[in-house]
């Protein structure tokens, strides 16, 4: 068996901020050829593909037969072939962080507290501080949605941006990739990816679901600005739509406070980039990706 179908299926797992949302049409493909099972069937349909459902925004309570949720939560096989880390698009980046420290990879300390999957990561570039995933990618295969052929890209020194990358621009879905493997010292490793996780821990919401960091770091001429002090410029911080909540500890996220809806979550981001708008003359960009 390569792929898993399911009928009225919830989503309420497979979205990080844990929205209720139900899916007509789900699959959960189990490797490669699963993967391009679930393409095939589904050429009729709206495909949306999910990971961990991390950096997401679900804006429907119910995903009709129009469309098709394809998740590759079950694609999660990762090995070391040589210098690569092989890894399938369903691998969370914390079992990456984990499984290089197990091989004394260095370089994948920052993944450990990211709540994504490779695929997600790559398509956005996911990272933090001065590290991003692109930084370690050596080839990506990928499904073609429309020629449904099997291809591998290499990509090239512009092909990932900020929070972004060519993947968005092109009509194909991450099957795996392979990564750098370079030699690390299993302490220094440890430390490092203790002490990262211990500096988001502090800064971060813990205690609400959320889906990451709402907005992209805006910029006006030559100067980038940071979200959170934006927000706290307009009184934003703490502020509440429905269940939906600017997050009081880092205002750069949204949290789910008290069973938010989507449309709690589209109303609050309107409110958002309303304000900042309005006072700074700033246009807020998504990180998260919208369902719609």
């Amino acid at each position: 068996m390569n792929l898993i179908e399911f009928r009225n299926f919830s989503l309420i797992k497979y979205n990080t901020l844990r929205l209720k949302s139900v899916a007509e049409v789900c699959y959960f493909p189990l490797n490669m050829e699963g993967l391009l099972e679930a393409v095939v069937k589904t050429q009729n349909r709206q495909r949306i593909f999910l990971g961990n459902g991390s950096n997401i925004l679900l804006t429907k309570e119910f995903y009709d037969e129009t469309y098709a949720f394809i998740i590759t939560t079950m694609m999660n096989n990762i090995e070391r072939n040589g210098a690569e880390i092989i890894l399938d698009a369903g691998v969370t980046l914390h079992d990456l962080a984990w499984f290089a420290i197990d091989n004394e990879i260095g370089g994948y300390e920052f993944c450990e507290d990211i709540p994504g999957t490779a695929g997600g990561a790559l398509i956005m570039n996911a990272g933090q501080w001065q590290w991003t995933i692109s930084q370690y990618v050596r080839w990506v295969d990928v499904v073609d949605l429309d020629s449904l052929v099997i291809t591998r890209i290499v990509p090239d020194s512009d092909f990932f941006q900020y929070r972004n990358s060519k993947f968005n621009q092109m009509n194909v879905v991450i099957a795996r990739a392979g990564l750098k493997a370079d030699k690390g010292d299993y302490r220094e490793i440890l430390e490092r990816m203790l002490e990262f996780k211990k500096e988001r821990y502090f800064k971060q919401p813990r205690n609400y679901p959320n889906a990451g960091s709402v907005f992209k770091r805006p910029t006006k001429g030559d100067e980038t600005f940071f979200v959170w002090k934006l927000f706290d410029e307009v009184d934003l911080r703490g502020y509440q739509v429905g269940g939906a909540r600017v997050s009081d500890k880092h205002p750069g996220f949204i949290v789910n406070v008290d069973h938010a809806t989507c449309y709690d979550c589209v109303a609050l981001i309107q409110e958002c980039k309303n304000r900042v708008k309005n006072h700074f003359v700033i246009d807020l960009e998504l990180e998260w990706r919208v369902i719609e």
